[in-house]
């Protein structure tokens, strides 16, 4: 089960898993520039706009050639001295620059008539400077270029109607712009984001593939409206099971033998390590095997609180030799499943766990039952599991999405590989459908959400459950059937 080196990258599936797990993003620089876009229409000053016809004068005339000199005619137009006399002559409160902005020039194609034109915020003014420009650019043209062929044909009149302002393509360019600013940083934020969502990465870091996906359950079901811990005691999360049920099928496959200890791992607290151990083991004890599962994360134990049953002694006790191993073991807490608690939480519980005596519970707790379950304390707070692990015959690690950072998972890699353990494969925990870069796996959301609806309502709410997945998700879930997967090769 060997993983070589993978190409990690970002396609067209995860650009669209990226654009609806950060929409928010997006929405509210879209909804920042839009409103700077009202503003500028809405403080945009009314313009006036007047225009003078000059004719030049020319035998066998060359438009081309005219057309060609238009930017340096502009030029002329637009110099201070022409836009500085004309500030001088009417009192103007602007600058000269200023004065030039509003100055264009523009040939009558085919003809031999140019119009220019000022654009202004007092009609009457407008025309004045507009016919004044127009004088003084004549007088300059004789002046520079030694030409006399221009006059004006037409002044400029008082404009009667403001400019029209395109409002619409003006909000409209604000409302792009902040959609791209949106964007860009969604995809960014993925970029440098180092918690890991990418099972192609997990499986490349472990060395090791996907052996099941469980669903972010807060995604699906209200806060309080189920137990979560066990999903084999609620009918409301049948359909959850199922998660349960291919994990179990898939380590059955990868080791065929009985009397089987599995070890479940983690990398840090609160990946739901304990909740998928005893969901396990309870399912292994539905289908009839004899389990027992043990608490050995005594700093914090669960396991009561998971199966909600209460015990006086525990494995710590075990281990000090305070109480034996027929009297520690919580018997038929479901039907085919015992439990040995945590007992009271202990500080120091590596010296527990070098004992001689772990072994020894392991190997005969193996020649009375067809499976043991181990839950372990997450590897980045304690070596408890690493120093387990030598006496189990596998270890199933559960990663959360989008909570384990790169490092914290090397790390823990390293421990394992030290301790010489053997992973049975890695489990994706809390997967939300607003996620992206689960690879091949990344999809289950969606069927999860089809195998929900089955069991609620039968077939004919499907298509309304796609409804409200949205747009972008759907486009990426076909996306997904079509092929469009990314670039990754298994050996």
């Amino acid at each position: 089960m060997g993983i070589d080196s993978k190409e990690l990258k970002i396609d067209v599936v995860d650009i669209a898993f990226i654009l609806k797990g950060r929409w928010k993003v997006i929405v509210v620089f879209a909804l920042i520039f839009s409103i700077l876009g009202f503003r500028k229409v809405s403080r945009a000053p009314i313009l006036y706009s007047a225009q003078a016809t000059l004719m030049i004068r020319s035998s066998g005339f060359d438009e081309s050639k005219n057309l060609e000199n238009m930017a340096t005619l502009l030029e002329i137009a637009k110099s201070k001295t022409i836009t500085q006399r004309v500030v001088q002559k009417y009192g103007l409160h602007i600058s000269p620059g200023a004065l030039a902005g509003g100055i264009s020039i523009q040939p009558v194609r085919g003809t031999e008539f140019i119009k220019l034109s000022y654009t202004g915020t007092e009609p009457a003014l407008t025309a004045a400077v507009a016919n004044e420009v127009a004088s003084e650019f004549i007088k300059r043209v004789e002046e520079i270029l030694n030409r006399s062929n221009l006059k004006i044909l037409e002044p400029a009149e008082v404009p009667r109607f403001p400019r029209g302002v395109n409002k619409i393509r003006i909000i409209s360019m604000y409302l792009m712009v902040g959609l791209g600013i949106g964007i860009f940083l969604a995809v960014a934020l993925e970029l440098f984001n180092r918690r890991l969502r990418r099972s192609e990465e997990m499986e490349r870091i472990l060395g090791t593939e996907v052996i099941g996906v469980v669903p972010d359950l807060k995604k699906f079901y209200p806060k309080g409206s189920v137990k979560r811990d066990i999903f084999f005691d609620n009918d409301s999360l049948k359909e959850v099971r199922e998660s349960i049920r291919l994990i179990r099928t898939n380590i059955n496959f990868i080791d065929m033998k009985k009397n089987k200890v599995i070890l479940f791992s983690s990398s840090i607290p609160k990946e739901g390590k304990t909740t998928i151990a005893s969901n396990y083991a309870l399912s292994e004890a539905i289908a009839g095997k004899k389990v027992i599962i043990l608490d050995c994360d005594v700093k914090r134990p669960r396991l009561d609180k998971s199966y909600g049953v209460e015990s006086k002694y525990g494995m710590a006790d075990l281990l000090k030799g305070e109480i034996s191993l027929k009297e520690v073991i919580k018997r038929d807490v479901r039907k085919n499943l015992d439990v040995i608690m945590g007992g009271k939480s202990e500080e120091n519980t590596t010296e527990l766990f070098l004992n001689y005596k772990m072994e020894d519970t392991i190997e005969e707790l193996r020649k009375e039952y067809d499976l043991v379950v181990i839950d372990t304390p997450p590897l980045a707070v304690g070596t408890d599991g690493a120093i387990i692990s030598k006496f189990v015959d596998g270890i199933v690690f559960i990663i959360s999405y989008d909570q384990v950072h790169k490092a914290e998972l090397e790390f823990s890699k390293k421990i394992l590989e030290t301790a010489k353990s053997r992973l049975y494969g890695l489990v994706i925990n809390k997967v939300s459908n607003e996620g992206y870069a689960y690879g091949e796996y990344g999809y289950y959301s969606y069927n999860y959400s089809y195998y929900k609806n089955y069991y609620e309502s039968g077939e004919g709410k499907n298509e309304k459950n796609v409804n409200n997945n949205g747009v972008i998700g759907i486009v990426a879930s076909l996306l997904s059937r079509v092929g469009f997967r990314r670039g990754s090769k298994k050996s």
